[in-house]
């Protein structure tokens, strides 16, 4: 029924599962006899034994409710211990793989194994293999009885179960499919409101509702007809389960009147008969529908079990430890993209040194941050850290020596505190001080909570430039002596852009940073500018060195200086 990693968790709760079903047994058993009991009672030959029958019956009724209760509740603590498993392992993978395995699936693709994916997991899985077990008792306790009652009629029973079971595999491959496919619906129905939503502000502003509302209206109506279609799928094959159910019924009920007729058995036993009949067919039934999700669960569990299964690009990896003291390309070549490659570069950055990247738009700047950090193992040439080859490097590792900011500032929706500390073990103090070296603390003082104010989705109640500042208190916090900048001060006025990076240039620390500012007294402050244009580059020097060649570096700088 499960994959590996699903199993596993099955495995780790098995004892709670096995303690769970023993309520479900004895409601399994009991709830059967109800038959029984309505046997004894109409079959009672005076009013006195038929008092005492009804004062047992009471009890009895009494003891299968409180059985069923400790039932569903013993499921539900299991189901609930099995999905925190479930999520846990789920996020726990996701935080685990690369940035570059993670961004190949998409945001929206995660979030439907959060819903849907796992919510089948839990209904047709769990949950319905506990009712099926339940069935299961249900009808061994009811065929025992028949045995007992009228064997004839449990062969009745018998033959038109068989053709029960024998309805999930007409179309089983059917329903395994339409559920799949409305699974991928939800991924990309999930992925278009993702964008849109995130996109309000633009919408509004360019008077584009009404459009966007349309396109909206597409996708619902494409997820919910793919719903619909998956649904009908499974509710023919109920439907005929169903069919063969009934018929069933009343074949047995004409035979027990004929019984009854023949004086074989007591009118007691016909009702009885018929209400346990109902606990063979019945369950039968839902046997068969439990077997139909099961088989429609198959594709979801596998991809999922897959997910959890899959292993980080950074597995068996030697970490790098301590510090970064040297980085070399040598004739580094990578294809990325279809119009697009890194071309011969070779380069060399040296511990405690500050390298600005700049060039046009698309000339290759960001490419090497990607290259160095967890983007884009394929490439030819030689990258060495620290005498080191790259691909056998824990790429992850190297980000934990030297993090990579970008120019896009991601903010959590809690407070300033959490969003710098990131619920790592730091003092409010320390936070205090990275604020303050960060040069936003002034500022975050003043608010009604301090560093405990909330900062609201997409960081609305704070400007662009004191969302950057607090995105730098992260770095500063946590005392590195080396960063990967990836145009930080972008989208920033020219005041507090030329503030930031002069913070980060007066640290004593090693920059790679790629800029798009050509400020004097900033180019000044590093020790190289490397130059790129076509993945390629092109010149490279400090920046009076740069100035006086008066090639590429120069005519950049002339246009775009402030």
């Amino acid at each position: 029924m499960f994959g590996t990693m699903i199993k596993n968790i099955y495995r780790k709760n098995r004892y709670k599962f096995l303690l769970s079903l023993i309520p479900v047994v004895i409601v399994g058993i009991m709830a059967p006899l109800r038959s029984y009991m309505m046997q004894l009672l109409i079959d009672s030959s005076n009013y006195r034994e038929l008092a005492e029958k009804c004062l047992i019956a009471a009890v009895f009724s009494i003891g299968v409710f409180l059985f069923e209760w400790i039932s569903k509740k013993s499921q539900a603590i299991v189901a609930r211990d099995i999905e925190k498993d479930l999520r846990g392992q789920l996020m726990r993978k996701l935080f685990y793989i690369s940035a570059s395995q993670f961004e190949k699936k998409g945001v929206a693709y995660y979030l439907s194994k959060f819903t849907a994916d796992i919510n089948i997991i839990l209904s047709d899985g769990v949950n319905n293999v506990y009712n099926m077990i339940l069935q299961f008792v249900f009808a061994v306790v009811a065929v025992i009885y028949l045995v007992c009652a009228e064997p004839f009629i449990l062969l009745i029973v018998a033959a038109v179960s068989i053709v029960q079971f024998a309805v999930p595999g007409i179309l089983k491959t059917k329903i395994g499919a339409s559920r799949k496919a409305y699974t991928e619906s939800m991924e990309v129905y999930l992925d278009g409101v993702k964008s849109d939503l995130g996109g309000h502000k633009v919408i509004r502003t360019f008077d584009a509702v009404k459009q966007f509302i349309g396109k909206q209206e597409k996708l619902i109506d494409f997820v919910c007809r793919k719903n619909e279609h998956s649904s009908q799928t499974l509710y023919w094959a109920q439907a005929l389960a169903s069919f063969v159910n009934n018929g069933a019924f009343l074949i047995v009920l004409g035979s027990c009147m004929f019984f009854a007729a023949a004086g074989k058995i007591t009118v007691g036993e016909v009702v009885a008969i018929t209400n346990m009949m109902n606990f063979v067919l019945t369950p039968c039934k839902v046997i068969a529908d439990g077997m139909i999700q099961l088989k429609a669960m198959e594709k979801v569990k596998a991809e999922l079990d897959a997910l959890l299964a899959q292993e980080s690009e950074n597995d068996n990896k030697e970490m790098v430890d301590g510090e970064i003291r040297e980085i070399c390309l040598d004739n580094v070549n990578q294809k990325i993209g279809e119009s697009f490659s890194l071309d011969e570069l070779t380069l060399t950055f040296e511990k405690g040194k500050k390298y600005a990247i700049v060039g046009k738009s698309g000339s290759g700047k960001s490419s090497i941050i990607k290259l160095l950090t967890e983007y884009g193992t394929d490439y030819t040439g030689r990258v060495l850290i620290n005498g080191q080859e790259l691909t056998e490097l824990n790429r992850e590792s190297i980000m934990h020596i030297s993090p990579v900011c970008y120019q896009q500032t991601y903010m959590f929706n809690d407070t300033v505190f959490n969003n710098v500390a990131l619920y790592q073990n730091y003092s409010k103090d320390d936070v205090v001080e990275a604020l303050r070296k960060a040069g936003i603390y002034d500022t975050i003082q003043k608010l009604p909570r301090g560093v405990d104010e909330k900062i609201r989705e997409n960081g609305s109640n704070f400007s662009g430039g004191e969302l950057q500042r607090i995105a730098l208190a992260r770095l500063f916090l946590r005392n590195k002596k080396m960063a990967f900048l990836d145009e930080i001060t972008s989208g920033l006025d020219n005041a507090t852009a030329y503030e930031i990076e002069k913070r980060l240039l007066d640290e004593d620390m090693t920059l790679i940073s790629i800029t798009h500012r050509y400020n004097k007294t900033l180019m000044q402050k590093y020790n190289e500018i490397i130059v790129m244009d076509g993945g390629k580059m092109v010149e490279t020097g400090t920046f009076d060195e740069l100035m006086e060649k008066k090639r590429n570096f120069f005519e950049l700088y002339r246009v775009l200086s402030e």
